[in-house]
């Protein structure tokens, strides 16, 4: 009598995600991460016992090309298509856990989160309406009716006072990274991005939860971080301090970077409202620029300052107002039901710089601060 020998769980989940197209998958518990809101897993799945975190590494010629500035839109698809990706293994890693009789969440990627209404979803197609009227209006061929300029109106005084309560400080549903750490992918850098030991920093991360109880993967021995810091001279925002730093501790790994400044400085790069703050000889993409802004202010106003910077790109109308409303959809629908293609980052140099070693990483550097500013940008 033959006896077959049963693969454990863990060793299945794994080779799934590694046949399906993962670059790095582990597993952590629940309670290893619990201790921060953003990473307890039992917000999305009371009862979570266990976490498998996957990864996706970006293309390294891509993530040149786009850090030299020679092509915008092949970057903007690759993080499309690597977001569909994992969620499609995750989605296969969920079904294999049911299938086994537990419970199970793939979580979403990215643009999920807990301090944002998205129950109100009416404010998406308010402000589209906004902006078609804005446009309507400085359209000298067209006079808006006594009707549309009362709803002009209106909405303007909803939307705007709207934009005055934007929180700077936004809260995941789920933490993929701390799931990444305590699943040993990688450890969190000077930049607070996840550096993995064969990509760097170049990975997009996916979460499942489960209720089963899976043998844990332990957290990195080492640090692949060297603290180059070439990210935070990446950084037009200037969202890392560049002496300061802070300790962070994710299961039970403790962790030095550097210290955050306001996160409105990272938002208004992020976002394309403004490519250049600190190094005016280089620029982020930044596609949907405003023209009028010129150096961030240095201290907690960059909040009201960002806040109305939105403002005022509704306010102009046309390709910047169309990039206020892409926000929006982002921040309260998510992007994970887009279409890959539609995916428009704008800067993220901190983390694409991070190549796999010193010299890919000072290539990458260079690439960016040498290639100039980006006027034109293909949407």
């Amino acid at each position: 009598m033959t006896v077959t020998k049963q693969i454990p769980l863990e060793e299945q989940v794994k080779k799934l995600a590694l046949d399906e197209g993962a670059a790095l998958v582990g597993i952590c518990t629940a309670d290893s991460i619990k201790e921060k809101d953003f990473s307890d897993a039992s917000f999305m799945l009371p009862g979570a016992q266990s976490i498998v975190s996957i990864a996706i590494a970006m293309d390294d010629e891509i993530v040149k090309k786009y850090l030299s500035k020679e092509e915008y839109l092949p970057l903007c698809y690759e993080e499309g298509h690597i977001t569909k990706d994992l969620l499609k293994i995750g989605d296969k890693i969920k079904e294999l856990l049911e299938e086994k009789g537990f419970k199970a969440f793939r979580c979403n990627i990215n643009f999920n989160y807990r301090n944002i209404n998205t129950t109100s979803k009416a404010v998406v197609p308010a402000i589209k309406e906004l902006i078609g009227l804005i446009d309507k209006e400085k359209d000298p061929n067209i006079e808006l009716s006594q009707k549309e300029k009362r709803t002009l109106d209106m909405l303007k005084k909803m939307i705007f006072s709207g934009f005055k309560r934007s929180p700077m400080t936004l809260v995941p549903n789920f933490s993929h990274r701390c799931a990444a750490v305590a699943a040993g992918l990688g450890r969190v850098g000077w930049s607070g991005n996840v550096i993995t030991e064969k990509y760097g920093a170049r990975v997009l991360f996916g979460s499942i939860l489960t209720d089963a109880k899976l043998t844990p993967d332990k957290p990195l021995e080492k640090n692949p971080c060297i603290k180059c810091k070439l990210c935070e001279k990446s950084c037009q925002g200037g969202l890392f301090a560049k002496d300061e730093t802070e300790t962070i501790k994710i299961a039970d790994v403790e962790e030095t970077i550097a210290k955050r400044n306001n996160y409105g400085y990272c938002i208004a790069i992020c976002s394309g409202m403004a490519g250049q703050n600190k190094f005016k000889e280089w620029s982020t993409w930044s596609p949907f620029r405003l023209d009028d802004v010129d150096r961030l202010p240095l201290d907690d106003s960059i909040t009201e300052y960002v806040q109305n910077m939105y403002v005022k790109a509704l306010e102009k109308g046309g390709k910047e107002a169309e990039n206020v409303l892409r926000l929006i959809e982002n921040s309260f629908l998510g992007r994970n039901n887009k279409p890959a293609e539609d995916f428009r980052p704008t800067c993220g140099c901190c983390q694409l710089v991070c190549g796999p070693d010193i010299k890919s990483k000072k290539e990458s550097y260079n690439l960016l601060v040498n290639s100039g500013c980006a006027d034109k940008v293909p949407y």
